[in-house]
Formats: C-alpha cells, structure tokens, sequence
C-alpha cells in the first residue's frame, strides 16, 4: 500500500525559487510500502523531483547526493527534518 502526501499549489508571486510547492500545480508526494521519509527538490527543477526511503540512512545519503540542489526532507505527515551528522532532526 502507498501513502501519498500532496504538497499544496503556492499562489504565484510568492516564496521563492527554493520552495518545494509549485505555483503551478499540487505537487503529488508518493511513498512506496515501508517508506518513511522523502528528499524532494525544489519545484523549480521540475520533474519528478522526489525519491522515498524506508530508513534514516537511506534519506541522509539521498540529501547529500542532492546537496547541489535546493531540497526538502519530509515525512508521511509533511514534518519537514534537516541533516545533522548522520541523523535527522525535525526542524
């Protein structure tokens, strides 16, 4: 079974090039069974944009793989975390 989490459209004009909310449309957040966490990038990039991962290790090796890229990291609930050594804190 899969969670999916919608990141609401943002009203044109305003935020800025790093939101993960696009001023086009909803942006659909779709996680895999067992999957926890998101690394989702900017919507200024476009495209897919996001990948999903089941554990705490998965997520930070994804963010750091993404670190010349404007991104997120989110939970099933939309809690946003940060990188700090190798664990994730809740911002």
């Amino acid at each position: 079974m899969t969670t999916t989490l919608i990141i609401p459209q943002k009203m044109s004009g305003t935020g800025s090039i790093h939101d993960i909310a696009s001023n086009m449309y909803d942006r659909d957040i779709t996680f895999s069974l067992g999957c926890k966490f998101a690394v989702v990038r900017a919507s200024y990039y476009q495209g897919k944009g996001y990948t999903t991962h089941k554990t705490e290790t998965a997520t930070i090796a994804a963010s750091r793989r993404n670190s010349d890229y404007s991104h997120c990291i989110i939970d099933t609930e939309g809690n946003e975390y940060e990188v700090s050594g190798d664990r994730l804190v809740a911002r």
